[in-house]
C-alpha cells in the first residue's frame, strides 16, 4: 500500500513538471544601452538584469538559471516581438539573472518580460 501511494505521488509530479509552461514573466532590474565588444567586429550587445515577475515564479526561474545558464533563449516584449538571447546566472545575486541580447530593444527598470525556454531544451 505503501508503494503504491509513493508510486502515484512521483507519478503526479512528473506529470506536474512535464506540463510546466516554458515561459515565465520577468522583470528588468536594470538594462544597458549598446555595449561595443572589442574584437567581435560590429556586434553589438545589450544586456538586462531581471528577476522573477510572480512570486509563483521565483524558484521557477532559479531553477532555470541552475540548470539553463548559458544557453539560448527567447524573450517577448510588450509590443509581442520575440528576440534571441541568451540567460546566465549571476552567481553571487540570488534570484537574479542576466540576459545578452542583440537586438535593438531598450528598456527601463521594471518593464516586464516573458522569457521562454527553447523548446529543444
Amino acid at each position: 500500500m505503501k508503494r503504491v501511494v509513493i508510486g502515484t505521488l512521483l507519478l503526479s509530479m512528473i506529470g506536474s513538471a512535464q506540463g510546466e509552461s516554458p515561459a515565465l514573466e520577468a522583470e528588468v532590474l536594470e538594462a544597458s544601452q549598446v555595449v561595443a565588444v572589442p574584437g567581435a567586429g560590429s556586434s553589438q550587445i545589450r544586456y538586462l538584469i531581471l528577476h522573477h515577475k510572480h512570486q509563483k515564479d521565483q524558484a521557477r526561474l532559479s531553477d532555470w538559471l541552475h540548470r539553463y545558464g548559458g544557453t539560448q533563449m527567447t524573450f517577448q516584449t510588450r509590443d509581442g516581438a520575440t528576440h534571441a538571447a541568451v540567460l546566465q546566472r549571476l552567481k553571487h545575486c540570488f534570484g537574479r539573472g542576466l540576459l545578452l541580447y542583440s537586438d535593438a530593444v531598450d528598456f527601463k527598470e521594471k518593464d516586464v518580460i516573458q522569457v521562454t525556454l527553447d523548446a529543444r531544451q
